[in-house]
């Protein structure tokens, strides 16, 4: 979302500077990896909507970075979840097909779900490039003018009458009128540094990859609601790796530090990675890696758009935010520069109920 902002602020002329810990496309928090889903199908209409918009933002990125970000591999969701999805996209005028587990073995023989499940189809979903996004926005919004620092760690944030002061642990000190703290797991502890005080409860994921013996095979994304209502297991298929595709559990890994979590994985997860595929995708060869990533959690898995005083506040996260990313970059520079974002962002406000207190 930093490098999304930067690239949009930058190209409206003004002076940006972005302070990036790692380097764009790192895998340190929650945005490196080949993929992440792209996805009409919510549980509420506004998530539904804002995703309409956003892929009309992935398209124009990917016009500006001369690249392809997303392809369509069509989605699925799975179980009695996928009924109150498919009524949502109904609403919205998005096409859907209502199957069942017999009907998807068809039109994908390498998935396996059982005969009688619900299904549903919307031939839009797709997957998204993850760190070559990043990096394709960093390398847009330096081409326009803003400077990138990498390798650089914000030690201190201090509000000022007049904006804000940014330090770094190189003994630089910058002032700016505004300052987008979009740090993901490390979001929390900065934005206590100037009184913003919000329950950010950053998770450690993991998603292991698989192969499919037919590398010809299609695959469509997964999200299996009836497996698992409240950590669904999902699939992600690599359109620009033919027959490669990861597959995690949603919200199953424990809370952790930023700073001092373990990148190797979790051997249990990895075994119930191992199983479900083993039971859904029964031609998949043996697991390739095992990938670790944060989850940055709100208590109502919403995201955090928000500006307090000269601070605005980006914690699009909570295992869903990147296919808003360009969407959420342009709202970012509106806060920014004073303007509201052009949709409505209520469920996203820093004073909604449950979240500003720990």
């Amino acid at each position: 979302m930093g490098t999304a902002a930067a690239r949009e602020l930058a190209g409206r002329g003004r002076a940006t500077l972005v302070l990036e810990r790692f380097a764009p496309g790192h895998a340190n928090g929650s945005s490196g990896g080949p993929t992440r889903i792209f996805r009409y199908a919510y549980h509420r209409e506004d998530y539904v909507r804002l995703a309409m918009i956003a892929r009309e933002a992935w398209h124009e990125l990917e016009a500006a970075a001369g690249e392809q970000l997303l392809r369509a591999t069509g989605g699925i969701d799975v179980g009695p979840e996928a009924l109150d999805r498919a009524d949502l996209l109904e609403k919205a005028g998005l096409p859907l097909e209502r199957l069942l587990g017999a009907d998807a073995r068809e039109r994908w023989p390498a998935l396996r779900l059982p005969a009688e499940a619900d299904v549903v189809f919307q031939p839009e979903g797709g997957v998204l490039r993850a760190t070559p996004t990043v990096i394709a926005q960093a390398r847009l919004a330096a081409a326009a003018g803003a400077t990138v620092r990498t390798e650089t760690t914000v030690t201190d944030v201090i509000t000022r009458d007049d904006g804000v002061e940014v330090r770094t642990e190189h003994g630089d000190a910058f002032a700016a009128t505004v300052a987008i703290v979009a740090a993901g797991a490390w979001a929390g502890p900065l934005l206590a540094m100037v009184g913003i005080e919000i329950s950010l409860s950053p998770n450690l994921e993991q998603s292991t990859y698989f192969r499919l013996d037919d590398p010809d095979a299609s695959l469509p994304t997964v999200i299996d609601w009836l497996s698992h209502a409240e950590q669904p297991p999902y699939l992600v298929p690599d359109p620009w790796e033919p027959g490669s595709f990861k597959v995690g559990l949603h919200r199953a890994g424990p809370a952790t530090d930023a700073d001092t979590r373990t990148f190797d994985p979790d051997p249990a997860r990895v075994g119930l990675a191992v199983d479900y595929v083993t039971s859904h995708v029964p031609g998949a060869l043996a697991t390739e890696r095992t990938d670790t990533c944060l989850y940055t959690i709100t208590p109502d898995e919403d995201f955090v758009l928000d500006r307090v005083g000269p601070i605005v506040v980006a914690s699009p996260c909570s295992g869903h935010g990147f296919k808003f990313v360009p969407l959420f970059g342009r709202a970012l520079a509106d806060l920014a520069t004073g303007a509201e974002p052009p949709f409505d962002r209520s469920a996203f406000r820093i004073d909604r109920p449950g979240l500003a207190s720990r």
